[in-house]
Protein backbone atom coordinates (compact mmCIF):
# COMPACT_ATOMS: atom_id res chain seq x y z
CA UNK A 1 0.00 0.00 0.00
CA UNK A 2 1.64 3.46 -1.10
CA UNK A 3 2.77 5.80 2.01
CA UNK A 4 0.27 8.05 0.70
CA UNK A 5 -2.93 6.13 1.01
CA UNK A 6 -2.03 5.19 4.34
CA UNK A 7 -1.99 9.00 4.88
CA UNK A 8 -5.22 9.35 3.66
CA UNK A 9 -6.97 6.38 5.47
CA UNK A 10 -5.58 6.99 8.59
CA UNK A 11 -7.16 10.93 8.21
CA UNK A 12 -10.30 10.03 7.15
CA UNK A 13 -10.36 7.57 10.54
CA UNK A 14 -8.84 10.26 12.85
CA UNK A 15 -12.09 12.22 11.49
CA UNK A 16 -14.38 10.04 11.92
CA UNK A 17 -12.84 8.92 15.93
CA UNK A 18 -12.53 13.14 16.74
CA UNK A 19 -16.05 13.58 15.25
CA UNK A 20 -17.24 10.41 17.87
CA UNK A 21 -14.75 12.01 20.91
CA UNK A 22 -16.85 15.66 20.70
CA UNK A 23 -20.45 14.23 19.95
CA UNK A 24 -19.74 11.67 23.15
CA UNK A 25 -18.53 14.74 25.44
CA UNK A 26 -20.94 17.13 24.35
CA UNK A 27 -23.91 14.92 25.18
CA UNK A 28 -22.05 12.63 27.88
CA UNK A 29 -20.28 15.50 29.42
CA UNK A 30 -23.45 18.03 30.52
CA UNK A 31 -25.50 15.14 32.22
CA UNK A 32 -23.10 13.46 34.22
CA UNK A 33 -19.34 15.56 33.64
CA UNK A 34 -16.76 16.00 31.03
CA UNK A 35 -14.22 13.63 32.96
CA UNK A 36 -16.76 10.97 32.96
CA UNK A 37 -17.70 11.31 29.26
CA UNK A 38 -14.15 11.21 28.31
CA UNK A 39 -13.11 8.06 30.67
CA UNK A 40 -16.18 6.27 28.93
CA UNK A 41 -14.77 7.34 25.43
CA UNK A 42 -10.94 6.41 26.14
CA UNK A 43 -11.81 2.99 27.25
CA UNK A 44 -14.22 2.45 24.73
CA UNK A 45 -11.65 3.68 22.28
CA UNK A 46 -9.42 1.23 23.79
CA UNK A 47 -11.65 -1.51 23.79
CA UNK A 48 -12.35 -1.15 19.89
CA UNK A 49 -8.74 -0.68 19.06
CA UNK A 50 -7.80 -4.50 21.34
CA UNK A 51 -10.18 -5.58 18.20
CA UNK A 52 -9.30 -4.12 15.20
CA UNK A 53 -5.96 -4.37 16.28
CA UNK A 54 -5.01 -7.82 17.89
CA UNK A 55 -8.30 -9.27 18.40
CA UNK A 56 -10.98 -11.46 16.35
CA UNK A 57 -10.94 -8.96 13.77
CA UNK A 58 -7.23 -9.43 12.70
CA UNK A 59 -7.41 -12.01 10.55
CA UNK A 60 -10.61 -10.64 8.47
CA UNK A 61 -9.76 -7.06 7.98
CA UNK A 62 -7.51 -5.32 5.33
CA UNK A 63 -4.42 -3.87 5.64
CA UNK A 64 -6.04 -0.57 4.73
CA UNK A 65 -9.11 -1.50 6.99
CA UNK A 66 -6.51 -2.11 9.53
CA UNK A 67 -5.04 1.13 9.35
CA UNK A 68 -8.21 3.17 9.30
CA UNK A 69 -9.72 1.48 12.01
CA UNK A 70 -7.30 1.09 14.54
CA UNK A 71 -4.47 3.56 13.85
CA UNK A 72 -7.02 6.65 12.60
CA UNK A 73 -10.66 6.03 14.36
CA UNK A 74 -9.13 4.69 17.65
CA UNK A 75 -6.59 7.27 17.57
CA UNK A 76 -8.87 10.27 16.90
CA UNK A 77 -11.18 8.56 19.33
CA UNK A 78 -8.69 8.29 22.58
CA UNK A 79 -6.41 11.30 23.05
CA UNK A 80 -3.94 11.70 25.57
CA UNK A 81 -5.05 15.82 25.46
CA UNK A 82 -8.73 15.16 26.06
CA UNK A 83 -7.28 12.84 29.67
CA UNK A 84 -4.62 15.88 30.46
CA UNK A 85 -7.59 18.32 30.46
CA UNK A 86 -9.91 16.27 32.19
CA UNK A 87 -7.17 16.21 35.07
CA UNK A 88 -6.99 19.75 35.32
CA UNK A 89 -10.46 21.31 35.11
CA UNK A 90 -11.05 18.56 38.05
CA UNK A 91 -7.81 19.89 40.19
CA UNK A 92 -8.95 23.81 38.68
CA UNK A 93 -12.37 22.90 40.46
CA UNK A 94 -10.99 21.66 44.02
CA UNK A 95 -12.24 18.08 43.41
CA UNK A 96 -8.68 16.61 44.04
CA UNK A 97 -10.40 13.09 45.36
CA UNK A 98 -11.85 12.56 42.56
CA UNK A 99 -9.06 14.10 39.94
CA UNK A 100 -7.08 10.92 41.42
CA UNK A 101 -9.59 8.84 40.82
CA UNK A 102 -10.07 9.56 37.17
CA UNK A 103 -6.49 8.91 36.57
CA UNK A 104 -6.56 5.43 38.36
CA UNK A 105 -9.65 4.03 36.65
CA UNK A 106 -8.04 5.47 33.03
CA UNK A 107 -4.25 3.79 33.57
CA UNK A 108 -6.50 0.76 34.58
CA UNK A 109 -9.20 0.23 32.46
CA UNK A 110 -6.79 1.91 29.51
Amino acid sequence: MKKSTELLLVGCGCFFGGALRYVCETLIGPSVSEAFAILVVNVSGCFFFFFFSAGLFKKTLSAEFGKLASTGFCGGLTTFSSFADGIVNLFDASQVAVGLLYIVFNMFFR
